[in-house]
């Protein structure tokens, strides 16, 4: 099984959406990058109907300088929803994807049926600073993003082309349209109360790039939250161990496959 993609037109954004496997929404919304692709996931399209957009700026998608704030993530996904005619779904967000979910079960609670928020940016956890991504020179950030550099073999080439340099500039930069003055969101902390689903806060314990200790910040302010843990696994958590998923589906009431 693999991956269907369809692109739509949201908003005037020509949107590349990844889709497999048939039943209920799941909608992941992916980090800063997408170099490791998602057949991660796929396992997770055993059970459900698994959906993953590609943020403006990524990928198949097109780019749009004007989606500059978690708010105009927000309101491009509610559109891509309404689009894909789905009124309700377990919704991932995992790193800048978490921030963006997390927004969403704020605002719009009714749209998400579960939520799992699997290493989040967005909150400011001073004991525990997420470490800023536009700081990190390039020939350290592999050991950053994981535990198990063997996670990029066949993704990356040696020596990188100018087309896959260029490819990961334009990444980069939108991610830094949303998180360049700071990974963190000052307000947010304030308004996590109101999110009311059932919650998994999934981390890898070596996590070097948003550190372990703030799940448990997290898991102090949302009011339905459970946490699971995955030792020695760093921030790609869903590359690097296939407990990520398994985690998922027990959380969301699905026998994992033996």
């Amino acid at each position: 099984m693999g991956f269907d993609q369809q692109n739509y037109d949201i908003n005037g954004i020509d949107t590349a959406v990844l889709t497999a496997g048939t039943g209920d929404p799941l909608v992941f919304l992916h980090g800063a990058g997408t170099v490791t692709g998602f057949d991660a996931l796929l396992p997770l399209a055993g059970r459900y109907r698994l959906i993953v957009p590609l943020h403006p700026g990524f990928g198949a998608s097109a780019d749009d300088p004007s989606v500059d704030s978690v708010h105009d993530y927000r309101r491009h996904y509610l559109d891509l929803l309404d689009r894909l005619e789905i009124q309700r779904s377990v919704l991932i967000g995992h790193s800048m994807g978490g921030y963006l979910a997390a927004s969403l079960a704020i605002d719009n609670s009714e749209r998400i049926s579960r939520l799992v928020l699997a290493s989040p940016i967005g909150l400011k956890v001073p004991e525990h600073p997420t470490v800023d991504l536009f700081t990190i020179p390039p020939a350290e950030l592999g050991g950053y993003l994981t535990q198990k550099p063997s996670i990029f073999d066949g993704f990356i080439p040696d020596p990188p082309t100018p087309e896959f340099l260029a490819d990961q500039y334009r990444e980069l930069t939108s991610a830094a349209r949303l998180l360049w003055e700071s990974p963190y969101d000052r307000k947010l902390d304030k308004w996590l109360h109101r999110v009311r689903m059932p919650t998994l806060l999934l981390w890898g314990e070596a996590d070097q790039l948003i550190p372990i200790g703030q799940c448990a910040q997290w898991a102090n302010r949302l009011p339905n939250a459970e946490q699971h843990i995955l030792p020695g696994v760093g921030h790609l958590l869903f590359d690097e161990s296939p407990d990520a998923v398994d985690a998922v589906l027990r959380f969301v009431g699905e026998p994992v496959p033996a």
